[in-house]
């Protein structure tokens, strides 16, 4: 059962992010009462890597000590992994992938996700955020779910530059999303002090807010992408930054390409000896559908994977394990200027 609390545990507001397990567990949901009575729901933390929203949510909290402008519900994530600053313990699948959604998941994390959209769909949310970070350079964006006016109004509050994803599935903005306005926003690398500020800053103009539908002051010059193809690395393959004989080497500072369009014939990474007397592709690419359309943008020249075509990557990591869990990054189209 999910572990509910009125109040915030005594000296939660003194502890950075790997401290918080000495005083809450994972999924714990505290609700915190307000003037407005309708809540907005905060998830933090479902990567235990990714700890800008605990640091805005602090100030936030701080400087709003004797009353909030309006309720909030917050979910706290994986603390457990927060305690090491890794993104999910071994063993444990990604938090962010085990929300209800098209796919049925059965294992104990996946239910205790479902129990706690019933809780918030029971409260009837004004708007629902969860809060991010990369692990490779990108600008500050939102992502959402839906181009309601309603989701691109909230995803605007934080930044002009935002993502409309219908994949991967399993997420928590795709699960509230079907009875709130909901965001992720991605706050850049973790610990970096723009990040904090800005999604404090966001914090702050979203609880202020008493409709959606007309925002003043929002954002005129929406930059909205659209997630078309997901790239991974194949599982069987070995990954580095450094060459590896049997292996495929990433080039460092690939993360620059994140939201710019690629060249023609960009090179991605170095295949070693064994895979290229195999000519072995080490990425797959899918489609929203799951088809496979690798050799649409990808090919091999000598040791080198280059691109075939010009698109704009985003969230390219520079974390092997980040890759592993997750993928190398997303392949976007521009639908909005």
């Amino acid at each position: 059962m999910v572990k509910q609390l009125k109040k915030l545990p005594q000296g939660l507001l003194e502890l950075t992010a790997d401290k918080l397990y000495t005083k809450i567990d994972n999924h714990t949901l505290i609700h915190l009462e307000g003037k407005i009575k309708r809540p907005v729901f905060i998830s933090i933390l479902q990567h235990g890597d990714e700890y800008t929203g605990w640091d805005a949510l602090k100030d936030y909290l701080n400087n709003h000590q004797h009353v909030l402008p309006r309720s909030i519900s917050i979910l706290f994530g994986n603390v457990q992994a927060a305690a090491q600053n890794v993104r999910q313990l071994s063993g444990q699948p990604d938090f962010n992938r085990s929300w209800p959604s098209r796919k049925k998941y059965d294992y104990p994390i996946a239910q205790t996700m479902q129990e706690i959209t019933a809780i918030m769909q029971a409260k009837k949310p004004f708007a629902s955020v969860d809060i991010h970070n990369n692990s490779g350079r990108n600008p500050h964006y939102s992502g959402i779910n839906s181009l309601d006016p309603v989701f691109i109004n909230l995803a605007s509050l934080f930044s002009d530059t935002m993502i409309y994803f219908t994949s991967p599935v399993g997420i928590q903005s795709g699960a509230f999303a079907k009875f709130c306005p909901s965001v992720t926003v991605e706050c850049g690398l973790s610990g970096t002090s723009d990040g904090t500020e800005q999604t404090h800053t966001f914090l702050e103009l979203l609880l202020s807010q008493s409709n959606l539908e007309h925002v003043p002051g929002i954002l005129e010059h929406q930059k909205v992408y659209k997630i078309i193809a997901t790239i991974k690395v194949k599982p069987e393959i070995k990954i580095a930054f450094d060459p590896l004989a049997d292996g495929f080497m990433l080039l460092k500072d690939l993360d620059c390409l994140n939201f710019k369009q690629t060249n023609k014939a960009e090179v991605f990474g170095i295949l070693g000896s064994e895979l290229v007397a195999k000519n072995i592709m080490p990425f797959i690419i899918t489609d929203e559908n799951d088809k496979d359309v690798t050799n649409q943008y990808f090919t091999i020249e000598g040791d080198k994977v280059c691109t075939t075509n010009k698109f704009v990557p985003a969230m390219i990591t520079q974390n092997i394990q980040a890759i592993r869990h997750d993928c190398l990054c997303y392949i976007m189209q521009k639908i909005r200027n």
